[in-house]
């Protein structure tokens, strides 16, 4: 197998070679690890590629056995493996634990050949770090490959794996999936286990995912990730049957609501998106959906939900800081934290209990008004990003010197409805059907009740099939930089 052929193929194509004997799991990773190399000049992908692959002897036999792919340098975790969190705070740190997330996938055979590039504590939608530099979009090296996982993102978009790592807290695997034409899942409350570090007690906004190029990857990754684990705090209940057997079999008729206003009303789409969230809601109907123009009441109030975000966001910044610091023996300052990162972790502990008890109030309040609202429809669908991808050393960077409200609200105004779905526990996905006028991918978002997640697999299975991205390639891609 050349490297075209390799970049060319996607996990569960890949996986079927391996099966079949037609080739080995060593042969597939070292394709991988020239194909990283390629492109890393350019893009400032990866933090670290290893030499030999951390895999494990495995007797299984599922799709992606065999298949490389990065992890990405924040959450999930292996024993023994350098976890740095983008940050100087966290220089040269060796995780002591394996997570569940990551047992699972070396128990299904995967082969993680290296981690993938994030923002100091993926606190920002922009892969941009003193520790590691800037991590560039191969659709256009000016712009943003989205974050926090832009690393992960950038390198299956750029052909490098088929499938990588990612987590999102308010975005963080929606956004770049969008910023780099790839497919990002961000799954319910309770479905993929963040332990034994976490859980959704200590950790509700967060979920571990993938961004893949097809939607028979994510399926297939989310079989082998999802499930209870022991000490779980929440579960949502998997089908019966597993996802990459179902996502093909298209849904009933479904009420679809789209929504062309911003959550932060103030803030309108830019015309050439709204055009595209047209398009696209016309092909929905062309396949048969019921298609709505609708704007749910609890957009009404949209700076009231973003401030309850913002509350909980910089709690866990705080808590998630002060613990790695405590781990690390190192003092969060100037000297190994960037500017907008040391007032997020100031800001977060002076966040007191009852402010973090009335924020988790409204996400609760907001949460039952969501099931209110899919009680009515099936699904909901706005856009990834309401602007296009923003340029690289913009004020969306964490050294940036804006306040930390402007500079919250200046990243915001990007990206407003991402956090919806986590401070509910739905499901969402970006799905790489709609282009920018300069050619820029632009990822459409649905949203879907707790527990929904094959439908959001479904609806984006048919997509897929009436507006194919697959064929689409960046200008830098892997196989062309030989």
């Amino acid at each position: 197998m050349n490297l075209d052929e390799y970049c060319g193929l996607d996990g569960v194509a890949l996986g079927e070679l391996i099966k079949n004997k037609e080739i080995l799991p060593t042969e597939l990773a070292q394709l991988a690890k020239t194909a990283a190399k390629n492109v890393e000049d350019h893009l400032n992908a990866s933090v670290e590629i290893f030499e030999t692959p951390i895999s494990r002897p495995s007797q299984s036999s599922g799709p992606l056995a065999g298949v490389p792919m990065f992890l990405k340098d924040i959450l999930a975790t292996i024993d023994g493996v350098k976890q740095e969190c983008g940050s100087r705070l966290l220089k040269d740190t060796v995780s002591g634990t394996t997570s569940h997330f990551s047992r699972r996938i070396l128990d299904a055979g995967l082969q993680v050949i290296g981690r993938s590039s994030c923002p100091e504590f993926g606190l920002t939608l922009t892969t941009e770090s003193t520790a590691e530099g800037i991590t560039r979009n191969p659709w256009n090296l000016n712009k943003i490959a989205g974050g926090s996982s832009g690393g992960s993102a950038a390198l299956v978009a750029a052909g490098v794996v088929p499938v990588a790592h990612t987590n999102d807290g308010g975005g963080s695997t929606r956004v770049p999936a969008s910023a780099c034409g790839n497919l990002g899942l961000k799954t319910s409350r309770g479905l993929v286990s963040l332990g034994p570090r976490l859980n959704d007690v200590l950790a509700p906004l967060v979920s571990e995912g993938c961004n893949s190029r097809t939607v028979r990857d994510t399926a297939a990754f989310l079989d082998v990730v999802s499930g209870p684990e022991s000490g779980d705090a929440v579960i949502t209940a998997k089908p019966e049957r597993e996802f990459l057997s179902q996502h093909n079999i298209s849904p009933k008729t479904l009420r679809i609501a789209v929504c062309g206003q911003s959550l932060l009303g103030n803030i309108p789409l830019e015309g050439f998106i709204h055009n595209e969230l047209e398009r696209v809601a016309q092909v929905l109907t062309d396949l048969g959906h019921e298609v709505e123009l609708h704007t749910p009441t609890f957009f009404s109030d949209g700076q009231h939900v973003v401030n309850a975000f913002k509350t909980l966001w910089l709690s866990l910044a705080g808590a998630s800081i002060g613990s790695a610091a405590i781990n690390s023996g190192r003092t969060p300052s100037v000297e190994t934290l960037e500017p907008v990162t040391l007032k997020m972790y100031e800001a977060g502990l002076k966040v007191s209990a009852i402010e973090k008890d009335l924020a988790l109030s409204i996400s609760n309040g907001l949460a039952n008004e969501v099931a209110e609202f899919f009680n009515a429809y099936d699904l909901l669908l706005t856009p990834t990003f309401i602007s296009e991808t923003p340029d690289v050393k913009s004020n969306i960077t964490l050294t940036s010197d804006l306040s930390l409200d402007d500079w919250f609200y200046n990243a915001t105004s990007h990206v407003p409805h991402p956090a919806l779905a986590n401070l509910t526990g739905i499901p969402a996905i970006s799905i790489p059907c709609a282009l920018a006028p300069d050619g820029m991918p632009l990822g459409m978002q649905f949203f879907a009740p707790l527990g929904h997640d094959l439908l959001l697999l479904q609806i984006a299975h048919q997509i897929e099939q009436a507006i194919p991205w697959i064929g689409r390639r960046p200008s830098i891609y892997a196989s062309s930089l030989n």
